[in-house]
């Protein structure tokens, strides 16, 4: 079984530029696709060089000179992923590392298994605010946040990728939508688990108790609003709805500076409704 792993970085600190050696190993192949404006190529060597003195066979940098997208970028790590005969694709968030030996999980289920109507290999996402709830064994999931999942690459190519007109928010739940809509399952794994860091946490008190929350840019607002109106749109989900409504409601009730949230959840919404218009 062919392997790889694919990051995409956009102004990386030296220590996500780091994390690819905590899966480097583990795949025959690092695509590591880089959005930002100078070029890492160099930084990026020297940490490889520390596990392997054959970085130019082991590894692929490549640098887009801008910031093209995470579903763009990542859509071009799968293409040459593909085109060299790669089976299975493990993709990564710049911040995220393993919690156990996630790659050696999905190869041992994948051997096991029947794995030819999944799409996705998910991990459990360990971080500050996540209510883990406990299971063994696998679950099928209705979606899961890209970073550790393990893509099968001919399903990838058959679902026609990641919509690129999503940009970087909601990705993740649009192709895992799409699995279900094509008849593909997304199957996590209750032994594969990385640590995973979404956005800043914040905390208040509610009768006694600590309650976190997430904490985004507006901007990130804005994509976040269009992402769940596209899905809300073209997937009917009312999971969505809800989601959708949670924006809102942090912003009302958590939030300083509404007034740019507000604005920026509003255009988000009017500009979702124009993306999935522009297609239907």
């Amino acid at each position: 079984m062919k392997i790889c792993s694919i990051v995409v970085l956009y102004e990386p600190n030296n220590k996500e530029i780091e994390n690819i050696l905590d899966y480097y190993d583990s795949v025959d192949k690092a695509y590591i696709l880089d959005n930002s404006v100078e070029s890492r190529e160099a930084i990026v060597n020297d940490v490889l060089s520390k596990r392997s003195r054959h970085v130019k066979e082991k590894a692929e940098y490549i640098h887009f000179h801008k910031n093209i997208g995470l579903c763009k970028a990542l859509n071009h790590g799968m293409k040459l992923a593909a085109d060299e005969g790669f089976e299975w694709a493990l993709i990564m968030d710049a911040d995220s590392t393993f919690n156990t030996n996630v790659v050696k999980v999905y190869k041992d289920y994948i051997q096991k298994n029947n794995c030819s109507k999944i799409g996705v290999l998910a991990p459990v996402h360990l971080h500050d605010r996540n209510l883990e709830s406990k299971f063994e064994g696998q679950r099928d999931v209705s979606w899961a946040m890209t970073s550790g999942c393990f893509y099968n690459i001919s399903v990838f190519e058959t679902a026609n990728g990641f919509k690129e007109e999503l940009f970087v928010d909601g990705l993740d739940i649009d192709y895992c939508y799409k699995m279900h809509r094509y008849g593909y399952r997304v199957v996590e794994l209750a032994d594969a688990r990385i640590n995973h860091l979404p956005a800043e946490t914040r905390m208040f008190n509610l009768g006694g108790f600590k309650v976190k929350y997430g904490v985004a840019s507006p901007w990130r607002y804005y994509m976040q609003a269009r992402a769940i109106v596209w899905l809300v749109l073209e997937y009917k989900s009312l999971r969505e709805v809800a989601r959708y409504c949670v924006k809102w409601g942090k912003v009302l009730l958590l939030f300083d500076n509404k007034t740019d949230y507000i604005k920026q959840l509003m255009h988000g919404t009017k500009d979702g409704i124009k993306l999935w218009r522009s297609i239907h």
